[in-house]
């Protein structure tokens, strides 16, 4: 499944698909607008997502 996150700054949706989601997310703290180029920070709980999933995966249970 994709997310999307929106741009704090200028409102903008960003796709976040799931590979990025899983293997980046929960170590990353920021991510960057692809039309304002600024950081927004990581939400918790998709950091807290993202842990769970790379876990999940790191236990044979991913389900694409």
């Amino acid at each position: 499944m994709d997310y999307i996150m929106f741009c704090d700054h200028c409102g903008m949706p960003k796709p976040i698909v799931e590979h990025i989601m899983r293997e980046y997310f929960w170590i990353a703290n920021q991510v960057y607008c692809n039309n304002c180029e600024k950081p927004n920070q990581i939400p918790k709980y998709l950091q807290s997502l993202s842990l769970d999933m790379q876990k999940d995966n790191h236990n044979g249970k991913r389900d694409s």
